[in-house]
């Protein structure tokens, strides 16, 4: 999933140039490797403009994961917009969305989990994580239930753990192609708790 820019307060060059550089060094390499000074040389900005957008290095990965979040939120949004009424054929477009590019996007893993993994629990970089980890799934739920689903809160936790075991799959074995698997699996999950079987596309 790629992070479009900010949308929020008054747009401001300088600032998007200190988020692009953040998100991509903090995905590429993590949070704590990357020091402030780096990003001020790679964004071409001053200290004092860094610090005037972000006054703490916590609220510069604030915005990285806030700005990834509604990415997130944009993307499940389209899709469900796109199939408002079927929510079986929500949920496979739901798969294949994620599978974009054979997870092209994600190719270092989620950005969420690799960032949680440099924070202590209860840390907000970590609350950051459970909070969109947690709306995805009560997306899904959702769908599931009105899918007609027999057991659509543990199957929606079981689609969230099959979508983050791809991911690391795919940052650990970069070229094999897992699309068509996850779809697969995702399909399957879905399908056995309907009533008649599979439903949704071939």
């Amino acid at each position: 999933m790629s992070a479009p820019p900010s949308t929020t307060g008054r747009p401001s060059a300088a600032r998007e140039r200190i988020l692009d550089t953040a998100d991509r060094l903090f995905y590429a390499e993590g949070v704590h490797p990357v020091g402030i000074q780096r990003i001020i040389a790679e964004a071409q900005v001053t200290r004092v403009t860094l610090y005037r957008h972000f006054p703490a290095k916590d609220d510069l990965v604030t915005a990285y994961l806030q700005r990834r979040a509604q990415a997130d939120h944009d993307q499940v949004g389209a899709v469900l917009a796109r199939h408002r009424d079927d929510p079986r054929a929500a949920l496979r477009a739901l798969a294949v969305e994620l599978t974009a590019d054979d997870f092209g996007a994600v190719r270092r893993g989620c950005p969420f989990v690799n960032a949680s993994a440099e924070f202590p629990q209860g840390h907000p970089v970590r609350r950051h994580a459970e909070e969109i980890r947690t709306w995805v799934t009560g997306e899904l739920r959702r769908l599931l239930e009105d899918a007609g689903h027999d057991s659509p809160a543990r199957t929606a936790v079981q689609l969230m753990m099959l979508r983050t075991g791809a991911v690391v799959a795919a940052a650990l074995e970069g070229g094999r192609a897992l699309g068509e698997d996850f779809v697969a699996a995702w399909d399957g999950l879905v399908d056995a708790g309907i009533p008649g079987g599979r439903t949704g596309p071939g």
